[in-house]
């Protein structure tokens, strides 16, 4: 960008104090709002992008979406507008430093640090994926390290509208090098799996210092000192085939969560190394090693009797208890024996040759509605029935759609005709939609679809996955 077409003074209100950094998509300032009284960044858009109609109009929807998402890992988009033929947006400041700073001080970090910003990275990309929009610019420039320990990731909506209308590899070359995936460079279309991969390389890189390799090696072959789960959660996330990554940046982040809760904090001061405990002397020692044990022993004995683990008698006054029976079973993911279509106010069926795909436990393929030519069902809606087999208690369930948008309800009960088009709580789907049910026993599952939204061919409603989530009744 000609910095005779930057002004200092935008819309009579944001004076650009410092450049903090330019790309082949904007120029990025530090800036203050004179109307609110605070600190800003304002990101100037490249000319002959803000010039291109195709590129705004497919930004603007974006940034729509995105000034409503509220998200405590996301920074947040305060307002947009044009000065003087330059288009400019303007975004929250965050007081610290971006990743990419932390690396060149530190070079790597340590793995229960490198995973627990990677969650908080996920987390943010789920809160973009759940309102249908892609980041594709995730990298340690994009990811900031605020002095009050939050994590956040920046964004503006701008990279998917390059990639949207722009050639993959002129798109790859404004937005910076990084670690691209097979399908950008193939110039396939993104979804969330390419976020995955992203993220992926993000941790890479913080663990080995640097980017990941062609050959998808995991960090473990650099780092020895990687626990392997983590080494495999990158090794996945990498993944060449989009189909073998993790479906979704949920699934991804639940991989590394027990890996990333402990270690020092990362702000953007520095790392806080962990407290050291006091030194005592060999007498504290000798004398607090033994009371420490008895004090230990009679706490276990009081928990024991109060739970009924433990009962006075035998030969030295305390004893286990009878066992018990067991305790039910856990809520977890249940069995699907059979799906099938209801339409009882269309023809009956619904592409029912499709359904398995719904519960084939493969992302990648997904039961597909007919098609809706003028976006409409013209009738109150087509469902699917999954069966349990038996009746079981249903608390809860996880859709996946490769085409959010659409609305559905969920009803359970022993009798499918009596489940179409049912009441209750209507939700609209994102890429991975959790749902808790109210627990309620009954053998079959209805997914009621009452809209459909465009997915390339035409408009339909689709579920690449469905797990219902209960114990038995």
């Amino acid at each position: 960008m000609q910095t005779d077409r930057i002004p200092s003074v935008l819309a009579d209100r944001y004076v650009l104090e410092k450049e903090l950094g330019r790309s082949g998509v904007s120029v990025v300032w530090r800036a203050a709002d004179r109307v609110l009284q605070r600190t800003v960044v304002v990101e100037l858009i490249h000319p002959d992008l803000g010039d291109d109609p195709a590129f705004v109009e497919r930004w603007t929807k974006a940034a729509r979406t995105l000034a409503r998402i509220s998200d405590p890992h996301l920074t947040r988009l305060l307002d947009t507008g044009t000065h003087d033929g330059v288009r400019f947006v303007v975004r929250e400041f965050v007081l610290g430093q971006t990743l990419r700073d932390r690396l060149t001080r530190a070079e790597r970090l340590a793995p229960d640090q490198a995973a627990a910003i990677t969650v908080s990275v996920l987390l943010a990309l789920e809160a973009l994926h759940d309102h249908g929009l892609l980041h594709l610019d995730v990298r340690p420039e994009t990811v900031l390290l605020a002095d009050d320990d939050r994590v956040l990731l920046d964004g503006s909506a701008f990279a998917p509208a390059v990639f949207a209308t722009q050639a993959a590899v002129e798109a790859a070359s404004r937005l910076g090098k990084r670690a691209q995936p097979p399908e950008l460079i193939a110039g396939s279309l993104p979804d969330a799996r390419t976020d995955v991969h992203a993220a992926g390389a993000l941790l890479y890189e913080m663990l080995t210092g640097t980017p990941p390799p062609s050959t998808r090696a995991g960090p473990r072959a650099v780092e020895r000192g990687v626990p392997r789960p983590v080494d495999l959660a990158v090794r996945r996330a990498l993944a060449a085939e989009p189909s073998d990554r993790f479906a979704t940046t949920a699934a991804f982040a639940r991989a590394l969560e027990p890996h990333g809760r402990q270690g020092p904090r990362i702000s953007g001061s520095g790392t806080t190394p962990p407290a050291q405990p006091p030194a005592r002397s060999w007498l504290a020692t000798w004398v607090l090693v033994p009371a420490g044990i008895l004090v230990t022993a009679a706490i276990v004995i009081a928990i024991g009797l109060f739970v009924g683990t433990l009962e006075v008698g035998g030969p030295l006054g305390i004893r286990a208890a009878p066992a018990e029976s067991p305790s039910p079973p856990t809520v977890g993911v249940l069995d699907v024996s059979a799906v099938m279509t209801a339409d009882p106010f269309g023809d009956g069926s619904e592409n029912d040759s499709g359904v398995g795909a719904a519960i084939d436990g493969n992302d990648a393929t997904a039961w597909r509605s007919e098609n809706y030519f003028d976006g409409r069902f013209n009738k109150p809606g087509v469902g699917l029935v999954f069966d349990l087999g038996t009746d079981r208690l249903v608390t809860g369930f996880r859709l996946e759609t490769p085409h959010p948008g659409y609305s559905f309800t969920v009803a359970v009960g022993d009798d499918p005709a009596a489940l179409a088009d049912p009441g209750g709580r209507s939700y609209v789907s994102s890429a991975l939609t959790r749902g808790a049910i109210e627990p309620v026993t009954g053998r079959y599952v209805m997914v009621w679809m009452t809209s459909v939204v465009p997915a390339g061919d035409g408009n339909r409603a689709e579920i690449s996955e469905f797990k219902v989530l209960g114990r038995d009744a």
